[in-house]
């Protein structure tokens, strides 16, 4: 029910999207949002069981904030945008968050202030509008995830559902976190942290709900990633390993946290000061981070939860440019990074997200000017055994392995010249070059559907 006063949000459509929006698929960059948009607005992603995806931003409109949705193919055409709320808001939450809504559609969560004159939705609380699958019209009920008056101030939303469904909403203001289980009445739970908290994330991993932020409070103990489970029971925070040299450390956008398909929970964050010397893979509670190549000078970071356990990571540096792998189903094996670029004539890169659940990675970025949307896909690796031998002493068999991040690609083609054989479940095929093969070097190509195709060489000497 609508309090008096505030227009009916339902749903308003920005416009059809016109032809040149339906590219969007792998190396093409398609502008998905409307309106005015700040440097500090963050997207959030969501995909819906049909297979799209779901795509939540704020909009600006003069001195006022509202808040918008694309929606996208699993194939990257934009196929529809719509208002979220029917008008603009006197203060809008810069980073909103998108989940799971009522009988499988779609939830934002937001703080805000519609106006400054009283009513419900001018309390400040953190609230809630929900949508159907297809996103193409939004409610905005008279409730709330919580009780504070404050979130309106939120230094980066997070929220999730439960396994049922029930929404739960955090936000950090100063020294303070605060969260909210449900839309219903009880009290907020709160605790206090070094000041300050920012970018805050949560996740869902099989009944337990995990937030993490960034802190850029005194000292090693204030200063870094920071990591803690909050519901059903209140644990203890944990810092990421690496993520501070002493008292200093460096923001990389929304914490990077997910929930991993088959469970566990792993952070991505910025190692180093005062660059970023490499970005962390970090599953909570372990001792061991990985590592990410090419990394260095990243700035923005993303992570989503893949298919069969594996995980996307992007993340964009200072030149800019942005990169993106996928690793095996064990995150114990990183994918060959992929070079996902930039728009054209775009000079800067505010905010980053990534999806992956499809195995595609969506990749949606904040340059100035409004969010930007790519896919990426992961890359095959492709190697000869032996990758060299002697010109005209007998014929030579050569075993070809085609892996992705180390696991094998069976169905891949491998190409050297008119030659070929197709892999098998062990990701090997062989294939028989005469000893007249002449000296020099053979390029090899492997392919396969859904992939970045591999290259490597044979040498004939």
């Amino acid at each position: 029910m609508l309090a008096a006063g505030l227009t009916a949000p339902g749903g308003a459509a920005v416009g059809a999207a016109p032809p040149d929006l339906d590219r969007g698929g792998p190396g093409s960059w398609t502008k998905i949002s409307t309106g005015g948009s700040g440097i500090n607005f963050e997207s959030s992603l969501h995909r819906t069981a049909d297979g799209v995806l779901h795509v939540l931003y704020p909009r600006s409109s003069g001195a006022d904030t509202g808040l918008a949705h694309t929606s996208i193919s699993a194939g990257g055409a934009v196929t529809g945008q719509q208002d979220v709320l029917g008008t603009t808001w006197s203060i809008m939450d810069s980073a909103p968050v998108l989940v799971d809504g009522p009988g499988g559609g779609l939830r934002a969560v937001f703080g805000g202030q519609q106006t400054t004159s009283a009513g419900f939705w001018s309390d400040g609380r953190m609230y809630t509008a929900t949508a159907p699958a297809s996103g193409a019209s939004w409610t905005l009920p008279a409730e709330a995830v919580g009780d504070s008056h404050s979130a309106y101030g939120s230094y980066g939303t997070a929220a999730t559902t439960l396994a049922d469904g029930t929404p739960v909403a955090a936000y950090p203001l100063n020294s303070s976190i605060t969260w909210h289980v449900g839309t219903g009445a009880g009290g907020d739970q709160t605790f206090d942290v070094p000041c300050c908290a920012y970018d805050m994330t949560m996740v869902r991993d099989g009944e337990n709900v995990w937030m993490a932020w960034y802190a850029n409070g005194t000292g090693a103990s204030a200063n870094g990633t920071f990591v803690r489970q909050i519901y059903p029971t209140l644990g203890p925070i944990i810092k990421a390993p690496g993520s501070s040299v002493g008292g200093d450390s460096l923001p990389a956008g929304r914490v990077a946290m997910v929930a991993r398909a088959g469970g566990g929970v792993y952070l991505a964050y910025c190692t180093g000061y005062p660059y970023c010397e490499n970005v962390g893979l970090w599953k909570v509670g372990s001792s061991k981070v990985l590592k990410v190549p090419g990394t260095k000078y990243a700035n923005l970071v993303a992570l989503s939860a893949g298919p069969t356990g594996r995980l996307w990571l992007a993340w964009s540096d200072n030149i800019p440019v942005v990169k993106a792998l996928r690793t095996d189903r064990s995150v114990g094996k990183l994918g060959t990074v992929r070079n996902v670029g930039m728009p054209h004539g775009k000079a800067a890169v505010y905010s980053l997200a990534i999806e992956g659940s499809t195995g595609r990675g969506d990749v949606v970025i904040q340059v100035g000017d409004g969010f930007w949307h790519t896919q990426v896909v992961a890359a095959l690796t492709v190697r000869g055994k032996p990758g060299v031998w002697k010109h005209g002493t007998k014929k030579q068999k050569v075993a070809f392995t085609v892996t992705d991040a180390g696991d094998a690609v069976a169905g891949a083609v491998v190409k050297v010249g008119p030659k070929h054989c197709t892999t098998k479940a062990s990701g090997k095929c062989v294939i028989a070059f005469p000893k007249s093969t002449k000296k020099g070097r053979l390029v090899v190509l492997a392919s396969k559907p859904g992939y970045a195709n591999a290259k490597s060489t044979l040498r004939v000497k």
